[in-house]
């Protein structure tokens, strides 16, 4: 047995690993007489409830779903509860995919009210438009029929990507500032804004899970986390094995959603539990977890 302090986990939110060592055994955990547990390594299944410390992030699961026979510059990725909608950039058309990213024949455009399209977000009832042509967002009912509703984001930023809605509020980020800001319902601009320049200085996508932000761009082609007062938790995880040109992200309820212009294609991501496997410890390594 060998003692080792170490870290995993990203930023803010690593854990500390208290032992590594080496033991003749084949199983995923190992119990020791005294108590302690220990994960092997390269486990990525670990119930994080039992195994907290295990906690690394979030992975690429290997399932995407390609919308290219649709759109060559997807800008925004949306998910309604039982279907995904991807809004196509210069087309400004809205394509519905069931939830293994089959592409159902069924769309709606959003041409007549922008002449680019930046992200959509759904707000469980309605869907909305980011524009990027008139700095503005545009609400469509469930069939896609606009309502005769929209309000502006020029005043706050110029070059509107990303949209979600928090359940009460919209958040809009942009390029110009590197900054994501909040609106009513009403979409009246509250006041409240935060900087994700320190991260990510080229955003295009911002999500909400409930609980924190997370935004996307391609400068580091990675997704940064943020409190739900805009504070940066250190947390954060690389797409780009799959996609350079990261332009939306999405939050399902379980999982994240990543999608862009490099290859025109969804990419689900999501959370990565146990100690990815390090040659330099040996084939045998266990870390303690408890």
């Amino acid at each position: 047995m060998s003692n080792f302090t170490d870290f995993i986990g990203g930023g803010g939110s690593a854990s500390q690993i208290n032992e590594v060592v080496f033991l003749n055994n084949r199983a995923d955990t190992v119990t020791l007489a005294d108590g302690r547990v220990y994960l092997k390594g390269g486990v990525i299944e670990t119930n994080q409830a039992t195994y907290p410390n295990a906690y690394v992030g979030f992975n690429y699961l290997g399932t995407n779903f390609s919308v290219a026979s649709q759109t060559a510059d997807p800008t925004g990725i949306t998910w309604d509860g039982t279907h995904f909608w991807v809004i196509s950039e210069s087309s400004r058309i809205v394509y519905k995919y069931t939830a293994a990213g089959v592409y159902t024949g069924t769309s709606f455009s959003a041409a007549a009210e922008d002449s680019t399209a930046s992200d959509i977000t759904w707000d469980g009832t309605n869907f909305w438009v980011l524009g990027r042509g008139n700095d503005a967002v545009y609400k469509y009912n469930s069939s896609g029929v606009y309502q005769n509703v929209s309000f502006s984001v020029l005043a706050q930023e110029n070059i509107p990507t990303g949209i979600t809605w928090d359940g009460t509020h919209f958040w809009v980020v942009g390029l110009t500032n590197d900054t994501v800001y909040k609106y009513n319902s009403s979409g009246v601009y509250q006041n409240v804004s935060f900087s994700v320049a320190a991260q990510e200085p080229n955003p295009y996508g911002i999500t909400w899970d409930g609980t924190h932000f997370w935004v996307v761009g391609t400068n580091t082609d990675a997704v940064h986390k943020y409190t739900s007062a805009g504070v940066y938790t250190g947390t954060s995880f690389s797409v780009s094995a799959q996609e350079t040109l990261p332009s939306s992200i999405n939050w399902d309820g379980t999982n994240f959603w990543v999608i862009g212009f490099g290859y025109d294609t969804a990419y689900k991501y999501g959370d990565a539990i146990g100690i990815t496997s390090d040659t330099s410890f040996g084939a045998q390594n266990y870390m303690r977890v408890a």
